[in-house]
């Protein structure tokens, strides 16, 4: 049974985007990394992630807290993880938590993918009757958000473009992220000091199902850019440096920290 509910669309997408990987190559240690998030210029969230990646299998975790006004103001949370296999160049999640509380209410969610491509959702609270489920044939073949962006980084590194497009569902929305290269951007170094140049992609994320917008509306796509920067030492995978968007908090920027990445 599929079932759903809603946070911020530009948040779902910023927190997967920050954890992009490469094929894996050889056992490494897992990877600590720190993003911060900035409305209108003004702090507004902290993000942190682990990612570890083998030849074989993956796991992914985040947690994501309120900073700033927001942080005084809110007493949001967010944790996530997701688990897979890798097989070959694909990753194959088998399952995907999110859990999540905001003004003393507590949202969870639990993803079991199968081997068929169908996909078992269970939600707490168990309905939304503001927005439209997802059909259990729109989300056959997709995968979770997390998963969604290592495959993104898995394409990147072994491609060397951002030819991309992936079905991705959260157990509340369906929609796809697409990422193709930005044929007006030239080189760019990172703001952060690293002497390494920056790959710019154009990001889209079409909205399919269970937005607060979507009643008897087509699909509709809203646009960002993501700064991708290569590996900051070796056995990392590439990563995003910088992403923005707009959302309606108005201009949205994800920045990685200048002491982001954890030894």
């Amino acid at each position: 049974m599929i079932r759903r509910r809603v946070t911020p669309w530009w948040l779902a997408l910023a927190l997967p985007f920050l954890l992009g990987a490469s094929p894996p190559v050889a056992e490494v240690a897992p990877l600590s990394l720190r993003y911060d998030v900035y409305a209108r210029g003004f702090p507004v969230l902290s993000l942190d992630f682990r990612l570890d990646e083998s030849a074989v299998a993956y796991d992914v975790t985040g947690t994501v807290r309120p900073r700033g006004l927001l942080g005084a103001l809110s007493d949001f949370t967010l944790r996530t993880e997701s688990r897979g296999a890798v097989a070959g160049e694909k990753l194959r999640p088998s399952m995907h938590d999110s859990a999540s509380r905001a003004r003393r209410k507590e949202r969870r969610a639990h993803l079991d993918f199968r081997r068929d491509g169908s996909v078992v959702a269970a939600l707490t609270p168990a309905d939304d009757p503001d927005h439209r489920l997802p059909t259990a044939e729109q989300v056959v073949g997709s995968v979770d958000p997390l998963t969604a962006i290592l495959t993104i980084g898995h394409v990147v590194a072994q491609s060397g473009s951002c030819q991309a497009k992936v079905a991705v569902y959260d157990g509340r929305r369906r929609y796809d992220l697409v990422l193709t290269d930005d044929r007006a951007a030239g080189p760019e170094r990172p703001e952060h000091g690293k002497s390494a140049e920056l790959r710019r992609c154009a990001l889209d994320l079409v909205k399919l199902a269970g937005f607060t917008s979507d009643r008897n509306r087509p699909p509709r796509t809203e646009h960002g850019k993501v700064w991708i920067m290569p590996p900051l030492r070796p056995g990392m995978p590439p990563l995003p440096a910088r992403i923005e968007f707009h959302s309606d908090w108005g201009p949205i920027t994800v920045q990685v920290a200048p002491s982001g990445v954890a030894k």
